[in-house]
Formats: structure tokens, sequence, C-alpha cells
């Protein structure tokens, strides 16, 4: 048990470590506004973006200190395009599609996070009750609404930084956050199996992983797929994930290279 909650903590703080600079290229998002309300000075770190109010005794350096894990594509050469912005002419002119994001991007945020609070009150209450194993509400749409919620709640933070300030590392970082709590759901269903045995095997087969309204015998299609493949073995197993997403990196650095300008520079048409 105690290895498992080391387990949900070290890929919750890895994902949110990765995904947090994504917050440079969208500071201007609504929720990120209200924290600055709260917390004024981590504005400071922007020369354009006066703090309305200041409290000195929140340094600069907490923000900052957020950049650390992707400090080496900052220096390393020729990685430092993946912080740099993302080339995209055809969305800067087309007007229909960016009104469609704009109107999706706070839907999906809030929406997100609500979705996110509300499966995890219910979940809380569930067990102030007694009950262990929690399949309606929230759980009767996903096995894992919590997760849904943060992917989400992200996808549209993410989308704040179009089309103008979106980088490859923004891409990178939420695919890296996505991929980690999906393997994080993956382990804590192998326990949930040992914990409650037939009736989560039950609960398996009716409810969705963390797609909503999959087809059953589509998920259980992918999840026979993903279990004759996944090697048994412990070591071969991680070996795997990480290659996958090696591959999964390499892709998006491959659709993302040669297509990303300096913000210092003006955006070439």
């Amino acid at each position: 048990m105690l290895g498992r909650i080391r387990t949900k903590i070290t890929a919750m703080i890895v994902s949110w470590l990765l995904s947090l600079p994504t917050i440079s290229s969208t500071f201007w998002l609504p929720m990120w506004v209200a924290l600055s309300i709260i917390f004024p000075t981590i504005f400071n770190y922007f020369p354009e973006s006066p703090a309305p109010l200041r409290i000195n005794w929140l340094p600069q350096w907490v923000f900052r200190i957020l950049y650390i894990p992707w400090i080496p594509f900052m220096i390393i050469p020729g990685s430092e395009w993946l912080t740099e912005y993302l080339l995209l002419p055809w969305l800067w002119t087309n007007t229909p599609v960016m009104v469609i994001i704009m109107t999706i991007r706070p839907i999906l945020t809030f929406g997100g996070f609500a979705f996110f609070i509300g499966s995890l009150v219910q979940l809380l209450i569930y067990r102030r009750r007694g009950i262990k194993l929690v399949t309606s509400g929230f759980y009767g749409i996903v096995r894992h609404p919590q997760y849904l919620g943060i992917f989400i709640w992200t996808f549209g933070h993410l989308l704040y930084a179009l089309p103008l300030f979106l980088r490859p590392a923004d891409i990178i970082a939420w695919v890296t956050l996505v991929y980690l709590y999906i393997l994080l759901a993956r382990s804590e269903e192998e326990n949930l199996l040992k914990i409650f045995g037939e009736n989560y095997a039950r609960y398996k087969k009716r409810i969705p992983f963390i797609v909503p309204f999959t087809p059953v015998k589509l998920s259980e299609f992918v999840s026979r797929l993903i279990e004759r493949y996944t090697p048994r073995d412990r070591s071969k197993n991680i070996i795997v994930r990480i290659m996958i997403y090696i591959v999964i990196i390499t892709i998006i650095g491959y659709l993302s290279y040669g297509r990303t300008y300096c913000f210092r520079e003006e955006p070439p048409i």
C-alpha cells in the first residue's frame, strides 16, 4: 500500500513539474489570473505584466523554479527549438477555427476542473460512508474520472497558447502528463483487482477505462491487446514503457522540428 502511494505521488510530481512551464505561455488564463490576485508577485516575472498588488514576501524564484525540468532544453545546443514557438500561419488567418478554439478552451478548462473536483468530492463522500468500491456517478462514466478531468482541464489550458504561443515543450509536457497518469491508472487497477476481485472485474467490463462512451467490445479488445504485448517481467515492462514514451516524443519532435520561431523575432508569415 505504501509503495503504491509513493508511486502515485512520484508520478504526480513528475507530470506536474513537466506541465507547469506551459503556464508561461498562457499566463492570461482566467484561472491563473485569479491566482495572481492572491499571489501577485508571481507576475513580476513578466516585465510586461506588472502585478496589480504586491506581496513582497512571496519571492519570484518560487515561480522560476518551476522551469528547472526544462533548463537542459534551453542551454543544450540544438534543443532550444523545443522552447520556441510553433509556426502555425494557417491558424493565424483562420478566423472560424480560432473562434471555435476560443469558445471551447474555457469550457474544457473549467469543465475539466469541475469534473475533477466533482469526482474527488464524490469519492471522499463515499469513503466516509464506508463504501470502498465506487461504481456510480462520475465513476459510472469512466473508471478514472479524476484523471479524465485533469486531462480535459490541462488540454483546455494548453489551447490558451494558440495561435502564437504554443511550443513543442508544451505539447511534450501535456503528453507526458497523460502518459504517466495512464500508467498510474493501470497500476492502480492491478491493485484494485487484488482487493475487490470479481466485483472490480465486472466493473471493468461495464465501464470504460478513461475515454467516456467507449463501446464495451472496443474497450475489451484494447485491454486484451495491451495485456498480450505487455511483458510480465517487471524490468522488461519498464523498458517497454520507456521505449513507447521515447517513440511518442520522437514523433512530436519530428513533426515540430524546423517549424518554430523565437519570440524575439517577428513571426515569419
